[in-house]
């Protein structure tokens, strides 16, 4: 006997036995055994899920000689005595059940010729007549016409049965006359645990994780599961691995896709590019292995959104889904999955399939550097009132500390010094997995450096300096620090540190030395805290008289020839840029 394949042999042969359809099975069966049936059915739904095996099987149940009138359970060709009609039936051999396709005839004169002339000859042995329509949406609009007063009052023992992959192709005329059906796609653990049940059955040697493979790369079609199975078993020799399924079917794996995962997370290209070149190299459809990274990118955001129990059937395994939820956020999958099927549309068309490919692996990674528009636009609402941003992309970069130590025993200690904060780039700034940068701290210094200070500042009198208020700058500032994200914050030992580095300064200008010193060490020379150009200068040029109306000459003259002003230049190596003059009020 010539081999039959998997599909062919294993298909259903009772109600019980249609897998992943049982809403139907239950309706009809109900509708059989309390006499409820319909003169017309419309099975919708994808290739492969049981439509014609369920038209087959209602059939049998309306014509089986085992029973007086229909029996909800029929023969099986496998029972030792089956009767005639379901025999018949099975083999597609009955004459009173007609079973054509509708693609191969579309034509008016086909429907008058197969049901129209043949509906009102009684069935030559059974108790029904039935026509089986498959693919009905691919008859004319001319044929439909001719079938419409049939189909809506046939006679009495006449029973349509239609299918069709497109339901929205069948005129509403035609699906209001109907009883409709719509057959899901079945789930992969229920086609898994039909083919381990074929598997045992045929004493084939399989692994349960190949299995799962095949039974995925069924996409919700047991019949194309099947044919996989079929292949697999023909390509692979006693025991049937992960790896032979892979091999014969074309898939990627596991393996591949976690690499690509790895790439993506981790933001090496390379890496990604490496996997196109192997996909390549071993002569897999690039296509192929897009479809499958979309299921990957699905089942992880499925997993974060609804749990373990959603992502049961993933391609990665439970453990590895969770891994990588923790890398992506939500907004990452979706706009992965958005740019991979547009990468997947490309390659239908593609020349270069590998160049598209690649593009696209890329640009995930390029992805990952975008913020969402809530972020930017409350980070400008930040900087624009000035206050610190606290959100996820207040600063991608933190500010690194060094630790700097002295030599202890050159009258010196420890103490933390803060990097000089660079200007983060966009990227950093803008990225949505960036640390947030650290509240600055300020510690308190060792005072035993001070000593060791070669000069000290000059000391000025509070009256010698003036401050002007300016908006602007200090708005300036204020952006800064926010910018920045530091603080105004005093140091703890403010007041030593000042004492330290300019000493005790009194009204005269003189400085008495630090408590605690000895006595020969608190007469200083003042050429110690002064610039030498100004302890030097022991004469100043007699200052300018203003008239009651001075010029601008005048004015830079007089400024030119103070004193205070000429120290304060010194002092902070200044120049005089503008000269203003403010009379008093009278």
């Amino acid at each position: 006997m010539s081999y039959q394949v998997i599909a062919r042999k294993w298909r259903p042969q009772t109600f019980e036995e249609v897998t992943g359809q049982e809403h139907i099975t239950r309706t009809l069966r109900n509708a059989i055994e309390h006499g409820r049936l319909h003169h017309a059915y419309l099975f919708s739904g994808a290739r492969g899920v049981g439509k014609t095996t369920t038209a087959r099987l209602l059939a049998k149940s309306l014509n089986c000689h085992k029973t007086d009138g229909p029996n909800v359970h029929p023969c099986s060709v496998n029972d030792p005595d089956p009767c005639t009609s379901c025999r018949e039936i099975s083999e597609s051999r009955s004459l009173d059940v007609l079973e054509f396709d509708a693609a191969s005839n579309t034509q008016v004169d086909k429907i008058r010729e197969i049901i129209l002339e043949n509906i009102n000859i009684a069935p030559a042995r059974d108790r029904y007549k039935i026509f089986i329509i498959d693919e009905v949406h691919m008859l004319s609009n001319s044929s439909f016409n001719a079938l419409l007063k049939t189909l809506e009052e046939p006679p009495p023992n006449v029973v349509f049965v239609m299918a069709t992959t497109e339901l929205h192709k069948v005129p509403d005329t035609i699906a209001s006359r109907c009883q409709e059906f719509e057959f899901r796609t079945i789930a992969v653990q229920k086609i898994f645990e039909r083919l381990k049940l074929i598997a045992e059955a045929e004493r084939i040697d399989v692994s349960d994780g190949a299995l799962k493979e095949i039974a995925r790369s069924g996409e919700g079609s047991m019949r194309d599961a099947q044919s996989n199975f079929d292949q697999v078993i023909s390509f692979s020799g006693e025991k049937i691995a992960v790896s032979d399924v892979e091999a014969a079917l074309g898939l990627a794996g596991a393996e591949t896709s976690m690499k690509v995962l790895t790439a993506i997370a981790e933001r090496r290209p390379k890496d990604a590019l490496d996997v196109v070149a192997d996909l390549v190299s071993r002569g897999q459809d690039l296509r192929v292995f897009c479809r499958d990274m979309l299921g990957v990118f699905r089942d992880i955001l499925v997993f974060k959104v609804g749990g373990e129990e959603l992502a049961e059937s993933a391609a990665l395994g439970p453990e590895a889904v969770k891994e990588y939820a923790g890398k992506f956020s939500e907004s990452d999958l979706i706009r992965f999955f958005n740019s991979l099927a547009e990468t997947e549309s490309k390659l239908r068309e593609a020349m270069q399939s590998r160049y598209v490919l690649e593009i696209g692996l890329v640009k995930l990674i390029e992805l990952r550097r975008l913020a969402p528009i809530e972020s930017v636009i409350e980070k400008l609402a930040a900087l624009e009132s000035g206050r610190p941003f606290a959100g996820p992309l207040s600063a991608a970069a933190s500010v690194g500390q060094e630790k700097k130590t002295l030599n202890p025993d050159a009258k010196s200690a420890a103490f933390t010094v803060a990097n000089e904060p660079s200007e983060p780039d966009f990227d950093q700034q803008f990225s949505p997995n960036a640390s947030p940068r650290p509240e600055p701290k300020f510690e308190a210094i060792d005072l035993n450096l001070i000593g060791s200070l070669p000069v000290k500042l000059p000391p000025i009198a509070s009256e010698e300096l003036e401050h002007v208020d300016d908006a602007a700058l200090d708005s300036l500032f204020e952006e800064r620090l926010a910018r920045l994200g530091e603080a105004l914050e005093p140091i703890p030992n403010a007041s030593d540190l000042a004492a330290d580095l300019v000493g005790d300064v009194s009204i005269n200008g003189s400085i008495n030395g630090q408590a605690g010193e000895p006595e020969s060490e608190k007469s200083m020379d003042l050429s110690r805290f002064f610039p030498p150009d100004i302890t030097a200068e022991t004469e100043s040029p007699e200052i300018p008289t203003l008239p009651p109306d001075p010029t601008h000459e005048d004015l830079t003259a007089y400024v030119n020839a103070h004193p205070t002003a000429k120290r304060v230049m010194k002092i902070f190596r200044a120049e005089i840029v503008n000269v203003s003059h403010n009379p008093p009020k009278k």
